[in-house]
């Protein structure tokens, strides 16, 4: 079994399912918890009757993993990435993978310094659908690619079922756009096999009152002159029945594909908190299947496919950085140009 810890779980959501996770894993377990807010982290880690250390250091020399989940605010994974690869353990980490370009730049070369695996939480990549459609474009099934659409809307994060911070733009790095296009961005390289080579943003505040846009357009040019568009939002009202959404078309000079979760669906009725109707999706839990990736890829010494690297999140930030770059100027900017 190898030991994990959680470092952070102020992504409240997300921490629960890894959390949840590595408790019906047989190559992992979870043997402690860290958060910087007791209050926040010490029922977290009573509820999954582990200890709760809110010193991060602490907690590693305390349990001494092989492995460590970071799920704390956005602009704290650096932080805790590193302090994890100082005591050479490998690390997942939440997405986006930092609130900009040059920390996940460093976060990425102080684990390859370290010796240790980093990979970012990109779920998207162990739907089966968007496995099989990275077969489809290799194998040349569609021809030569001309373009892609993507989108990841969900509901607008408010307290108190998310934390405030992912609203904050220095927590968060920004709003909807940096929370969403970076898995869809994520998704078109993985599939595609191609890199953002020119991106262009339009941003909103359409559905809520934040601070931050709820609402962006993303426009990518990958290299090979492939177009592709990005609907990153919050957009999902309190209504629907179906919370967040992903969908990918890619079209290719012999044939096209899409992609839609939340087809394959029980529809069903009953109390859903404001609603009286719901989805509930066939396709397989990939938060589990991820974390299980994560736990293979360490018991091997090498990131399994398909794994997202710390450099995979590093492309993402950078497109994402990019984006928030060409609102300034209305044009088009080079993510490569983001960099240290």
């Amino acid at each position: 079994m190898i030991d994990v810890v959680l470092l952070g779980v102020e992504h409240g959501p997300h921490a629960l399912s890894y959390a949840t996770a590595l408790g019906r894993s047989r190559a992992g377990r979870l043997v402690g918890v860290h958060d910087r807010s007791s209050a926040l982290g010490a029922p977290f880690a009573a509820d999954l009757g582990v200890p709760f250390e809110a010193d991060a250091a602490a907690l590693l020399e305390r349990t001494h993993p092989a492995a460590a989940v970071v799920c704390s605010a956005t602009d704290r994974h650096r932080e805790l990435v590193e302090l994890a690869a100082a005591h050479g353990v490998h690390v997942l980490s939440e997405k986006p993978l930092a609130t900009g370009v040059a920390d996940a730049e460093a976060m990425v070369m102080t684990c390859q310094a370290a010796g240790v695996q980093l990979h970012t939480a990109f779920v998207s990549r162990f739907y089966p659908a968007l496995q099989e459609a990275r077969d489809l474009v290799a194998s040349g099934e569609l021809g030569r690619l001309r373009g892609m659409v993507g989108g990841n809307r969900g509901r607008p994060p408010l307290p108190p079922r998310y934390p405030s911070w992912i609203t904050d733009a220095e927590s968060a790095g920004g709003g909807a756009l940096i929370d969403h296009v970076v898995h869809v961005v994520d998704a078109m390289r993985f599939v595609s096999g191609l890199e953002a080579r020119e991106v262009l943003a339009e941003t909103a505040t359409l559905f809520t009152d934040l601070e931050v846009e709820d609402s962006a357009l993303v426009s990518v040019v990958f290299d090979d002159d492939v177009p592709a568009s990005v609907d990153s939002s919050w957009s999902v009202t309190r209504t629907n029945v179906w919370d967040y959404d992903f969908y990918l078309r890619l079209l290719g000079t012999s044939g096209s594909l899409s992609i839609t979760t939340g087809r394959e669906a029980l529809q069903v009725s009953g109390a859903h908190g404001t609603r009286t109707h719901a989805l509930t999706p066939f396709e397989p839990d990939i938060d589990q299947a991820m974390v299980e990736g994560f736990l293979r890829s360490v018991a091997e010494g090498r990131v399994v496919d398909p794994c997202a690297t710390g450099a995979d999140g590093l492309r993402a930030v950078e497109v994402a950085c990019a984006a928030y770059a060409s609102l300034a100027g209305d044009q088009f900017v080079h993510p490569a140009d983001r960099r240290g």
